[in-house]
């Protein structure tokens, strides 16, 4: 189950943030696959709608696909998708716990049998985790759904306690007035509990008991409600007096096999073990398919151990069956027969084969058959599976293998890793995923005492996540505790292939070695050296690039995935779904065939190949990510990151100094867009101190690129600037942004980069000639002379280049310095529109270089949505900016969320609460080094304004002064500006006009705007 709601919402893979982002999912969640119209989802998460509800929703729904994307939730990725009306979550119904829930709530009450009834119901309960839509509690749709999911659950214990008591018999009953007793304490006044404990009563033969239940419950209505005791309540009343009572309807006694009981708790696998007893309930042949060490076996044995029949539950261990023609044997070998086998008349039969001879012993019989361990042996358990289904019409049966049986009428559960928390989650967290919870249990297990908190959580999610989530090398790992300390083991797990079991563990689980080598034992020559090879790939392969790499074709990477030795990984997105298909092998697996292709002597050779395949996929793609397939080019490249770093990294330390500096510079734009930049500058750096300083014939610009990343001065040499100049290429331009702009101070620089890219200007490529304008625009209303108008021209027309090439990484830069040009002139509204558009291009392609931190963008539009009025908006805005402070630690980061704040609270006019939030952004700085003196300007700007507004106009001047004095260093005319206003504001207020109009022109001189008479009104 993807998406639980009944309890605490629970998304598999990911954790999703904020709370009106959960609320979202949860409403869509309960109508998987229908629109729900914006009206409706508007009015159901506020009860006091936004100013603009639309677009308040649209941000929302943009923040929760960011949220599943970052997750990286296969299956959930571009599952919110739009529709003229509103909004659907875009996925079947039986991903949503509480819509499978209804489903087998509907087919227990449809079915006749009442075990096949009950196992319908005991499934539908499973899924319950606690109160249904806890997190969405205290809004009013949420009560609503939560009472009819409430209700149906309570309808679905009376149906499923009446279909057990219908097959009981008195020691079952017994166990069941167990339950009821405590349902009744729970649920006193609802009739049909009671009802059902006085029939589970006599059927215990406890008739006085029931006759006493009935006069507790009635005295109790009477009291309480002033009713009489309804029809079911009165009918149970009758049926206790009858004498004799009437006896339970019983089968049979069921035979109850030889499933153990287990030693340990099944940790995880609850959702698994619900939907296997509804398959079997449903299907005849249901097999476990999965990995070595995914815990097949031991979910079998949980669920054959809730399974009931005439003639047992049988567990049928293959694991020492030598060949196909023991797996027969084994059955008849595990199976009593019925009676004894009469042979009076055997002269006169014709011979049977032994698997016909089994056949005709089990016919007749109800019972279930668990075939353990049938991968070895498969060819022998597909015939015998197939022929005993056809000839014994009672017969159930649960295979564990890793590969299909491929028989008709099989049905597959797949038995994955478990799964596991994304990095910088605190322990609490961590522990609600599954794998975290069976290395928690059993290291507790293992050292006493030992418990998953905040100091070692970081360390356990490494060992799971190195462990592939598989629950026997948890296990494995969690027992190392004994000896080990959690730093010890998550330095060590890279030996993970040596872990060893207990002295009671089957040889074959031994070590995980033994795991594995017992499936590479099963595999064809051309099997082993598709494996092998494939280990190359970090992050899985495409069809054609195994086929490249590896030679190998897509029969034999199938072959391996129903060996449960490849993993299929889906597309994220519907589109190119076939072409898209990518095979991992999880890391354990991989280890071990990485160390076959270094037996085999071919890993160099398989090395170099990959590294030709991606370095090809990388040039071919580059020019690409300026075009309108940005975002397509961009998502393949991220799926493919791990293979182009493995291949980078093999190219720097064999000494391949062009491809490495071709390969670089391929990466290098889609490092730029995604705001990588220190993993760019890593890179140069490894490959500079790999290769040294000479450029290769022909990788001029290449190496010149390398050399600006891996320095750490913020200028480019002459040369290097001679390099780029010279060029003529697009990229070129990215190297005037990280080589040449400076940090602050930089008019000379900026005007010899704008003067270098007036070559661009008539450049054959748009993008090139958009981006000259973009930078040309950028270092007018930095450093220019032009002026603010003049900027915002070029940076227009650089806009209106974008949009015609549809390229969204130019597109949100230009955005988002016309939004500061806008606000610049003071129309914070525009500046809102393009800040908005800006920012949800960001989202789509993983954040702006040129802007600061992603932070900083949430801070402006809460900035800007208080100062258009939006005040419930822009604390929208900060929430989710303090969760990112908080998360970073960085205390400059949390100073400009409250100096935020403390505006939002000024406008609001709570100005007590607005000078505490402004006077703590100080002390979170105070001290500190690197402030910009532009930020602490601002503080205090608005810490005057706060003053002013409360007639305290000594210590509004007190903060101006502050200000002026923090202008003065900040070297930033926009700042300088914003000073002056402000003092031009305090100025009128105290009557000196003609001050304040001075200098407010002063301040739009600054600005770069037309000189006015007119004090600014942008407070």
């Amino acid at each position: 189950m993807r998406i639980g709601i009944l309890g605490p919402l629970r998304v598999t893979g990911t954790h999703i943030r904020g709370a009106r982002l959960r609320v979202l999912l949860i409403r869509l969640a309960l109508e998987p696959g229908r629109v729900v119209t914006a009206e409706t989802l508007a009015d159901d998460l506020w009860e006091e709608p936004p100013a603009n509800p639309a677009a308040a929703l649209h941000s929302l729904v943009s923040r929760l696909r960011r949220e599943l994307r970052e997750g990286l939730q296969e299956g959930l990725q571009g599952a919110v998708v739009s529709h003229p009306a509103g909004y659907l979550l875009d996925v079947p119904p039986q991903e949503v716990d509480a819509a499978e829930f209804e489903h087998l709530v509907r087919a227990g009450r449809a079915e006749r049998d009442p075990r096949r009834s009950a196992a319908f119901l005991r499934s539908a309960l499973s899924l319950w985790r606690g109160a249904a839509l806890a997190d969405a509690a205290d809004l009013p749709f949420a009560r609503v759904a939560a009472a009819r999911l409430e209700e149906l659950r309570l309808s679905a214990l009376e149906a499923r306690v009446t279909a057990d008591l219908a097959v009981a018999d008195a020691a079952a009953a017994g166990a069941l007035v167990a339950e009821l007793e405590e349902l009744v304490a729970a649920h006193p006044l609802r009739e049909p509990f009671h009802a059902l404990l006085m029939r589970a009563l006599c059927a215990a033969g406890r008739r006085g008991d029931a006759l006493e239940t009935f006069e507790r419950v009635r005295r109790r209505l009477a009291d309480e409600l002033g009713v009489d005791p309804g029809t079911e309540l009165r009918a149970a009343h009758l049926e206790a007096l009858r004498d004799p009572p009437a006896a339970p309807v019983s089968p049979k006694r069921a035979v109850r096999g030889n499933v153990p009981a287990p030693v340990t708790s099944l940790v995880g696998r609850r959702e698994d073990v619900a939907r296997v007893r509804s398959l079997l309930s449903a299907a005849r042949l249901v097999t476990l398919t999965g990995p070595g060490g995914a815990g097949k076996t031991r979910l079998a044995v949980e669920v054959a151990g809730g399974l009931t029949a005439a003639s047992g539950v049988w567990l049928v261990e293959l694991a020492s069956a030598g060949d196909s023609a023991d797996v027969a044997a084994a059955v008849r070998a595990t199976v009593p027969p019925a009676a004894p086998e009469p042979d009076g008349d055997a002269a006169t039969r014709p011979a049977a084969s032994p698997l016909d001879a089994l056949a005709e012993a089990l016919a007749g019989r109800e019972l279930v058959l668990v075939l353990d361990n049938c991968e070895h042996v498969v060819d022998g358990a597909a015939v015998v599976a197939e022929r005993l289904l056809a000839g014994v019409p009672g017969l159930r049966i649960l295979a564990t293998s890793r590969e299909p049986l491929d028989v008709p009428g099989e049905h597959l559960h797949p038995v994955g890793p478990l799964a596991l928390p994304v990095d910088g989650v605190d322990a609490a967290r961590a522990l609600e995923f599954p794998a975290m919870a069976l290395f928690a249990e059993r290291a507790s297990a293992a050292r006493p005492g030992f418990a998953v908190d905040d100091s070692v959580v970081a360390d356990v999610v490494a060992v799971c996540r190195e462990l592939d989530g598989l629950p026997l090398a948890i296990e494995l790992a969690a027992s190392r505790l004994r000896s080990f300390t959690v730093r010890q083991l998550a330095e060590a797990v890279g030996e993970r292939l040596t872990l060893r079991g207990g002295r009671a563990a089957g040889p074959r689980h031994r070590t995980l070695r033994a795991v594995i080598d017992w499936s590479w034992g099963l595999l064809s020559p051309g099997e082993r050296v598709a494996l092998r090879r494939l280990s190359v790939f970090a992050g899985g392969a495409t069809e054609e690039a195994a086929l490249r790499v590896c030679g190998a074709g897509l029969e034999t990477v199938a072959c391996l995935v129903d060996r449960s030795l490849v993993v299929v990984a889906e597309p994220d997105g519907p589109a190119d779904r076939a072409a898209r298909v990518r095979y991992r092998l999880l890391e354990t697996v991989r280890a071990y065939a990485a160390e076959r292709l270094e037996e085999a002597g071919e890993a160099r050779a398989v090395r170099d190949r990959h590294l030709g395949f991606f370095l090809e996929t990388a040039e071919e793609s580059e020019p690409g990510l300026r075009t309108a397939g940005q975002l397509r080019l961009l998502a393949m490249l991220d799926a493919e990151r791990g293979n182009l770093d493995a291949a980078l990294g093999h190219a720097v330390r064999t000494g391949r100094e062009g491809q490495a500096l071709r390969l670089f510079t391929a990466r290098l734009w889609a490092w730029t867009v995604r705001g990588r930049g220190d993993e760019a500058a890593g890179w140069a750096r490894a490959i500079r101190a790999a290769l040294g300083d000479a450029a290769p014939p022909g990788l001029e610009l290449s190496h010149t690129l390398c050399v600006l990343l891996a320095s750490d001065g913020p200028y480019a040499s002459p040369e290097a600037l001679r390099v780029v100049e010279e060029s003529g290429h697009p990229v070129a331009l990215w190297a005037w942004i990280v080589g040449v702009r400076p940090s602050g101070g930089g008019a000379e620089h900026w005007r010899r980069a704008l003067a270098a890219m007036r070559a661009f200007g008539d450049h054959e490529d748009p993008w090139a000639r958009a981006t000259a304008l973009l930078m040309g625009g950028i270092g007018e209303f930095e450093y220019g002379r032009a002026g603010a108008r003049a900027a915002e021209a070029w940076l227009r027309e650089a806009l209106a280049g974008y949009r015609a090439l549809g390229e969204r990484w130019g597109l949100s830069l230009a955005l988002y310095w016309l939004s500061l040009a806008a606000e610049n002139r003071g129309d914070a509204a525009e500046a809102l529109t393009l800040l908005e558009e800006a920012a949800e291009l960001a989202g789509l392609i993983g954040g702006l270089e040129a802007v600061p931190v992603p932070l900083m963008l949430r801070v402006r539009l809460a900035q800007l949505r208080a100062r258009t009025g939006d005040l419930a908006g822009a604390e929208r805005e900060l929430a989710r900016a303090g969760e990112v402070a908080g998360r970073t630690g960085d205390r400059v980061a949390a100073a400009r969320v409250r100096q935020a704040a403390g505006e939002v609270a000024r406008r609001r006019g709570e100005f007590d609460e607005a000078e505490g939030l402004l006077v703590e952004a100080l002390d979170l700085v105070g001290g500190q080094a690197g402030v910009p003196e532009q930020f602490l300007a601002t503080v205090h700007v608005e810490l005057a304004r706060v003053r002013a507004d409360r007639g305290d106009r000594a210590a509004a001047w007190r903060s101006l002064r502050s200000a002026l004095e923090s202008s003065g260093c900040a070297g930033d005319e926009t700042v300088r500006a914003m000073v002056l206003e402000a003092v031009a504001e305090w100025c009128a207020a105290g009557g000196d006009l003609p001050r304040a109009a001075l200098l407010a022109g002063a301040a739009r001189s600054l600005r770069g705007l037309e000189l006015t008479s007119r004090v600014r009104s942008g407070r």
